[in-house]
């Protein structure tokens, strides 16, 4: 089989949250590819399958990767592409599976100092990633960018009718809202173990 092929056959166990499927397709992948690419093509997955909906079963994927091959998540620290989705999608719970299943490990015979200048290297990437994006969010207006209900449903007046390019945009904004406030968390609990805030 090709790297494309399993890749394929990943994306698929990601999407039906099939953690066994992706358990045994990383082994398979590890052979085809070295470690970086493995990384970088487990990571584009993720992202492109990231929802917050889905971010809960992402992070168990997300740990499934990293307890089958530790390393994929600690190569190109502080840039690894596994912590970058994280901060790129703002969410929290991949970020959280980051650290508890890569960094606290990693970390766990290393004096304070050097956790904090690990937990810093960590805060300035995603202080970059963060002012990277922020200026790419626009505002999104009623009655310019969608519109609002156009009626009732006849059985049920609680019930709006809505186009279905209208709810398309809600969903993006509240996506990209989530994403804003994950970032924020993130970054606040970064501080925190980089110890320059308590």
């Amino acid at each position: 089989m090709s790297a494309e092929q399993i890749l394929n056959e990943i994306n698929e166990c990601i999407y039906n949250a099939d953690l066994d499927g992706v358990e045994d397709n990383i082994d398979i992948l590890t052979e085809l590819l070295p470690d970086e690419e493995a990384s970088k093509e487990l990571s584009m997955l993720l992202f492109q399958n990231y929802t917050s909906f889905k971010a809960g079963s992402l992070a168990k994927m997300m740990e499934v990767i990293i307890r089958k091959r530790p390393q994929l998540a600690l190569l190109k620290h502080p840039e690894n592409f596994l912590f970058r989705v994280a901060i790129i999608k703002g969410s929290f719970e991949l970020y959280e599976c980051y650290i508890e299943e890569a960094v606290e490990p990693f970390l766990a015979n290393q004096d304070a100092d050097e956790q904090e200048i690990y937990y810093g290297d960590l805060m300035s990437i995603t202080e970059s990633l963060t002012e990277a994006f922020f200026p790419q969010y626009e505002t999104c207006k009623k009655g310019l960018h969608y519109n609002g209900a156009f009626a009732t449903a006849e059985d049920n007046p609680n019930v709006l009718l809505i186009n279905r390019d209208n709810y398309e945009v809600m969903e993006e904004v509240m996506e990209k809202y989530n994403t804003i406030i994950g970032r924020r968390d993130i970054i606040q609990d970064l501080n925190k173990r980089a110890g320059l805030i308590e």
